[in-house]
């Protein structure tokens, strides 16, 4: 029997067994001589539901002769006529068991695509009801129409297991078991054993709860599926017969390759040994050679930042002589701002000279060292306090030298302007690493503060000027303000790996 043959005859199997279901459900059917006499009196029928399912009846009786053409039409027939008067009565329920019963009609008939529509429309009339039985039979007879026309595996699962949940709804046991052996049947269409083994196990349950001999599986489905299992066994059988015949086969062919290409290279490793051992030695030359050069390069860079720290030293006490032939104060304090700012940018050179990286500056030993030294040169002993908060982290010139200008100029501004009577004075200094690369340096004395007057953007100071200018060389915010004496903030950001 050809596949498709044998596939027909499963779907007419479970739908006989649906159109019993319904039969069932509608009653008794009629005898030749009632049918004739029920034909004749239907004109005197008034149009109501007793109407629809006479002709409902009437349909499923000429149903069973379906193999005579006549006696399909005339299904057909009073189908339409009971689903024309359902119509008419607006009924929902009659209307969808119409559309249910034209699908089985279309179905006997080999109409596929009218099979389909057909079911849907019942399905949608009887969404809307709670005859979720006939529903659960709309979706089957949609799982049919997939089937015969061979639609893809979920196409074909998605109907019938919206069939199932509607039985499990109803505790149709019956139908729930049939609905299970048909999902086993489309899993085994498609060698997959494990479900088509646990849905036709789930099926057997459910036909033991329903009280129902193992009679129900035809012999015809007993034989085919304990065929296949068999012959599936045997296909299983062969292919791993024939797997491991040809593993066996890869790893002799693979076994000689890898012995081959061993003795390849064992013969190629043996003749390129010496040349191997001329390149490493040019290698290790040429390693010693880079490595006196970084040497010499790292001793120049070294000397580079003595001879300038040397420099800047020459050039602070050149300005200190300067100071000796001068009689103008502003003059001689304009020569000790320039001689600290000089010495700030020294004291950078002079870390890069004693530390190990000659490119970056740790800031706390940097700032600590800068404060000291500006209390040292102002000679302020202990009347203004100095609190340091710096956390330990490097930068690199480019932000080192503006950052110690910046200093410089903030800690010398309040030294000088904000406590007159030089009594009680504090400054607080911190240097904060926050997240994302951010960094904030803060300027905090308890002074006098500015003056109502002062406008920070139009300042005639030149520090002032210069700490805004050094904040704008490293994409800084800076602000100055009141804030119980007056408070310096910048606000930078640093990223280790654009150094």
């Amino acid at each position: 029997m050809k596949r498709s043959a044998l596939l027909r005859y499963f779907i007419l199997a479970f739908f006989i067994v649906s159109h019993t279901y319904i039969l069932n459900a509608q009653k008794s059917q009629y005898t030749d001589s009632q049918l004739k006499k029920i034909e004749g009196s239907l004109t005197e029928l008034p149009g109501n539901s007793d109407k629809i399912e006479t002709l409902l009846k009437l349909s499923d009786w000429y149903e069973e002769n379906y193999y005579k053409a006549k006696e399909l039409q005339k299904a057909f027939d009073y189908a339409n006529e009971a689903l024309l008067l359902s119509q008419n009565l607006h009924s929902d329920i009659y209307a969808g068991k119409c559309y249910l019963q034209l699908s089985m009609l279309y179905q006997l008939s080999n109409d596929y695509v009218m099979l389909e529509s057909s079911a849907r429309k019942a399905i949608a009339l009887l969404a809307k009801t709670n005859h979720r039985d006939d529903l659960a039979e709309s979706w089957v007879m949609i799982w049919s129409a997939k089937m015969l026309t061979k639609a893809p595996e979920k196409e074909r699962l998605v109907p019938i297991y919206n069939a199932l949940a509607l039985f499990k709804s109803t505790g149709n046991n019956e139908r729930i078991c049939d609905c299970y052996k048909e999902i086993s049947e489309i899993y085994l269409s498609f060698r997959d054993f494990p479900n088509a083994r646990i849905n036709l196990e789930k099926a057997m349950l459910f036909y033991k709860k329903s009280n129902l001999q193992k009679k129900r599986f035809s012999p015809v489905y007993d034989d085919v599926i304990n065929l296949r299992s068999k012959t599936y066994l045997q296909q299983n059988e062969l292919k791993s017969a024939a797997f491991l015949r040809n593993s066996m086969i890869i790893f002799l062919v693979l076994l000689i390759i890898i012995l081959g290409l061993l003795y390849k290279s064992f013969k190629f490793k043996k003749k390129t040994n010496n040349v191997l051992e001329i390149q490493q030695n040019l290698i290790t030359q040429k390693n010693t050679t880079l490595e006196n050069l970084v040497a010499e390069k790292e001793w120049l860079l070294r000397e580079i930042h003595h001879r300038v720290k040397n420099n800047l030293h020459m050039v602070v006490g050149l300005l200190a002589s300067q100071i000796e032939y001068l009689k103008n104060e502003q003059a001689i304090e304009a020569i000790n701002d320039s001689q600290n700012r000089i010495h700030t940018m020294s004291l950078i050179h002079q870390k890069l000279y004693q530390s190990e990286n000659l490119s970056i500056i740790n800031m706390p030993s940097y700032l600590f060292e800068l404060a000291e030294y500006l209390k040292d040169s102002y000679n302020i002993e202990k009347s203004i306090h100095f609190s340091l908060d710096i956390d330990n982290f490097d930068l690199p010139l480019s932000h080192s030298i503006p950052i110690g200008l910046i200093f410089n100029e903030a800690v010398t501004n309040s030294i000088k302007y904000a406590f007159p009577n030089s009594k009680n004075g504090k400054i607080n200094i911190a240097l904060k690493q926050k997240d994302d690369h951010k960094y904030v340096l803060t300027f905090q004395d308890n002074g006098i503060g500015l003056a109502p007057e002062f406008d920070p953007y139009n300042n005639p100071s030149l520090g002032i000027k210069l700490m805004y200018g050094l904040s704008d060389d490293i994409n800084g915010k800076f602000t100055i303000m009141n804030e119980n004496g007056t408070k310096i903030c910048l606000e930078f950001t640093f990223n280790d790996s654009k150094s």
